[in-house]
């Protein structure tokens, strides 16, 4: 089947949710086209690489880059969603549905990966193209986040011309309340990726085999100390400000802890930097920059690309724990992958984040609630009650180990395979109408 793929298409975050749907297709068949976000192309791939390298280091960036480039199965398949003359690719959605953004090509399907938000402008802006390619048998799916409770009735539109998957079995259930008729569900899965370090599976960094989590953090600059990491965006849903306030007693208490950040510096929450330097023992390193002797900033993170898999895989596995003060999770990938390492995680327990964690961490229920600006229900971490369970596993390893091991066997269930068997089926070709509802999507929501 030809199907369209509008997704992130970013080397690390939501962006492995669009490269591993894609695949996975690809290899069940499917002629798969996609408009990336978050994409840049082969040309701006080089022309960023060139920008950054310092003089006589360009050459050997490029030519790293044109292998993994050349190894991508996607490349030939992608158009930049910035063609469009947005960064979203909205004015693509209606020449890829009508066959003009590929000669000769015109899709039978199409898969969305975008919040409600970002599928609405979609529809908004696609000059009718969705509602006319549906009404003529082009299955549109909305491969959708749900973060919150009590979606507003006016969501309900967006779901008349496209069929809602969730990412979660709490997603589902909130859509299922919404439009009172079954939901299909595909769970992210946990990438290959990430597993944990040992002597008979080591990781390489800068050409030393890492063997261990001991490796891991004399690699990274980080011996004989206690680390505590968070790995995600730096937004107003993710609330590093509670992270702040939750860690300032906790290494005032441990003067050996450290917390690791890999985040953008800058981002909808605003300068990271700003946050630090309201830290106790905070102090200017000149121009904007802040340090922290206790705060280690990677500034590796980066939209498009970010760090390899392997150099996450060695974050993950050098942390001890991993606390989020996130206010809701569609999913919470950074979660899972964390598990998946063998580290642990305190987290605010809300939205899909019980059901990707399981054992392996300590779930903090939330202080409260907020109405966030899409009119349905975010969550407030409770920060003191979350500095206790830091504090608990800090002082307690064997606890660590416990956790670490109950979650790794617990996000093995997350298979990015699963969820390219569900999108397959939705996807197979027959639409056979049963009481109003499509057999296929009968199946897909009972088979999960």
């Amino acid at each position: 089947m030809r199907v369209l793929l509008v997704s992130d298409l970013a080397q690390t975050g939501f962006g492995r949710v669009g490269r591993e749907l894609a695949t996975g297709l690809m290899d069940r068949g499917h002629d798969v086209r996609i408009i990336g976000i978050n994409y840049r192309g082969v040309a701006g791939e080089f022309d960023a690489i060139a920008r950054k390298s310092e003089a006589g280091s360009a050459s050997e960036r490029i030519a790293a880059a044109a292998a993994a480039l050349a190894a991508d199965p996607l490349i030939g398949h992608i158009i930049p969603a910035s063609d469009g003359g947005d960064a979203m690719g909205y004015g693509l959605t209606a020449p890829a549905l009508r066959g003009t953004l590929w000669p000769n090509w015109r899709p039978e399907a199409m898969v969305v990966v975008a919040d409600p938000k970002a599928m609405l402008d979609r529809l908004a802006r696609d000059d009718g193209s969705i509602g006319q390619a549906n009404h003529h048998g082009v299955r549109i799916l909305n491969y959708v986040p749900i973060e919150g409770r009590d979606l507003p009735p006016s969501m309900r539109i967006l779901w008349q011309h496209v069929t809602p998957v969730a990412m979660s079995a709490f997603g589902q259930a909130e859509l299922e309340r919404l439009l009172g008729r079954p939901v299909p569900l595909a769970h992210h899965g946990v990438s290959s990726s990430f597993r944990p370090i040992t002597p008979a599976d080591p990781a390489t960094f800068r050409g030393k085999t890492i063997t261990s989590r001991e490796d891991a953090r004399e690699a990274l600059g980080f011996t004989g100390r206690t680390v505590i990491l968070r790995t995600d965006r730096y937004g107003f849903r993710k609330n590093y400000p509670a992270l702040f306030r939750v860690l300032r007693p906790v290494l005032a208490a441990h003067p050996e802890a450290i917390a690791v950040l890999h985040t953008a510096l800058l981002d909808e929450q605003g300068d990271l930097r700003e946050s630090l330097s309201r830290e106790p023992g905070a102090t200017h390193a000149g121009g904007l920059d802040w340090e922290h002797p206790q705060y280690r900033l990677t500034r590796a993170h980066d939209s498009y690309r970010g760090v390899t898999d392997e150099e996450l895989r060695l974050l993950y596995a050098a942390a001890d724990l991993y606390v989020s003060t996130t206010m809701a999770e569609g999913f919470g990938l950074c979660l899972a992958e964390s598990l998946a390492c063998g580290t642990p995680v305190v987290v605010n327990d809300y939205s899909a984040v019980a059901e990707v964690v399981g054992p392996g961490g300590i779930l903090v229920p939330p202080s409260g609630y907020i109405t966030n600006g899409y009119a349905h229900e975010w969550s407030l971490a409770d920060e003191p009650a979350m500095t206790a369970a830091v504090e608990r596993l800090i002082s307690k390893p064997s606890l660590r180990r416990e956790l670490g091991a109950l979650g790794r066997q617990h996000v093995a269930r997350f298979t990015w395979s699963a969820a390219v068997d569900v999108f397959d089926g939705l996807l197979a070709p027959v639409f056979a109408a049963e009481d109003g509802v499509d057999r296929r999507l009968r199946h897909a929501v009972g088979a999960v």
